[in-house]
C-alpha cells in the first residue's frame, strides 16, 4: 500500500474511509445460548423442546406418561478469518489524519472486514430455513418497476401467514431484505401519508423501523443471491426475557475486536492483526421464513 499522497507538506492529511455496508445480521440473532463455546470447544448442541401432544380420556385404562422429544441441532465454528496489516514508522510519523491515527483507522477497516465476513455467514443460513415464501406457488417476487403500498402489504402479509402458519411467536418479528427490496419499500410508501409512508422517508439505511407487522425491518446488502432469486430471512429476533427465543443463534468465539499489535522482525514497522472465528445454526428452521425474491424484483 503507498500513502505517498497522504504526505503533503505542511498540509493536512484527511483519511476517508470507503463506504460501509450495513451489517444486520446479529441484531437478530440469538448469541445468549452460545456464551458456553466462547470459552472452549468447536461445537455446541442446542436442544429444543418438541411440543406435548393431547389424547382423549379413558377412566378404565391407566393413562401413559409419554417423554417429549428434543430436537438437536449442533452449531459449529465455522468461520476463521484474519487480516494483518503493516505500518511503517516512516508513515506513522508523516500522516495526521484529523486527529485520528493510522494505525487506530486501519484497524476500523480491519474489524469491519471480518465483521462483514460473519454477516454473510449468518445471511448463508437461509439453507436451513424449511419454510419458503413465494409470491405464487414457486414463482419469486416480483413487484416490477412502480410497485404501490397495497402491494408492499399484500407481501408483508403473506410473510405473516407463513410465520403464523408454523407458530413463529407474534412478538419482536423481523424480515431482513435486499437493497432492492427496499428501494421498493420506500417508492412504494414514499408518498402515503401513513406512519409506514413516515418511516420509508425518514429512516436510516440500515432500518426502515417497524412496518407491515414487523418490529424491524432491515436492509440487508448481504442476502444471499442464488439462481436468480434472492434469500430473505423472516424471523423473530431472541427476546429471552420475554420468552422469545428467536430462531438462529450465532457464537463469536475470537472475537475481532482484539487487536494484536507487534513489532515486525527485519522491518521499521508495526504489525496489527485481528481474527475472528464464529459459527451460526438456524436451530429453530420451521418458525423463518426464506423470502424468495427475484434479483430483478423493480423489472
Amino acid at each position: 500500500m503507498s500513502y505517498s499522497n497522504f504526505k503533503p507538506s505542511l498540509v493536512l492529511a484527511n483519511l476517508v474511509l470507503n463506504f460501509r455496508k450495513n451489517l444486520p445480521g446479529l441484531a437478530f440473532c440469538n448469541t445468549s445460548i452460545t456464551t458456553g463455546l466462547k470459552a472452549k470447544g468447536t461445537q455446541l448442541d442446542i436442544n429444543t423442546l418438541n411440543d406435548a401432544s393431547a389424547n382423549d380420556v379413558d377412566e378404565g385404562t391407566a393413562m401413559t406418561y409419554n417423554e417429549l422429544d428434543t430436537t438437536n441441532n449442533s452449531l459449529t465454528i465455522t468461520l476463521d478469518k484474519e487480516v494483518p496489516v503493516k505500518i511503517r514508522d516512516n508513515d506513522k510519523v508523516q500522516i495526521e489524519s484529523s486527529g485520528q491515527s493510522l494505525e487506530a483507522a486501519i484497524a476500523g477497516t480491519m474489524t469491519y472486514a471480518l465483521a462483514d465476513e460473519l454477516d454473510q455467514l449468518i445471511f448463508g443460513k437461509y439453507t436451513e430455513i424449511t419454510t419458503d415464501n413465494f409470491e405464487t406457488g414457486s414463482t419469486a417476487w416480483q413487484w416490477g418497476a412502480s410497485p404501490t403500498a397495497a402491494e408492499i402489504a399484500k407481501f408483508f402479509a403473506s410473510v405473516h401467514k407463513d410465520m403464523d402458519d408454523n407458530d413463529c411467536p407474534q412478538r419482536g418479528r423481523f424480515i431482513a431484505l435486499p437493497n432492492i427490496a427496499i428501494q421498493g419499500i420506500r417508492i412504494a410508501h414514499g408518498t402515503v401519508e401513513t406512519v409506514g409512508g413516515d418511516a420509508a422517508r425518514g429512516a436510516s439505511s440500515s432500518s426502515i423501523g417497524p412496518m407491515g407487522g414487523f418490529a424491524q425491518v432491515f436492509q440487508a446488502p448481504n442476502v444471499v443471491e442464488a439462481a436468480s432469486v434472492a434469500h430473505g430471512i423472516a424471523g423473530n429476533m431472541p427476546n429471552v426475557g420475554m420468552g422469545v427465543p428467536g430462531g438462529i443463534a450465532c457464537a463469536v468465539q475470537i472475537d475481532p475486536s482484539q487487536i494484536e499489535k507487534l513489532r515486525l522482525e527485519g522491518f521499521w514497522a508495526d504489525g496489527i492483526r485481528v481474527r475472528i472465528t464464529a459459527g451460526a445454526k438456524v436451530y429453530r428452521p420451521s418458525e423463518m421464513v426464506d423470502v424468495n425474491l427475484d434479483t430483478d424484483l423493480l423489472a
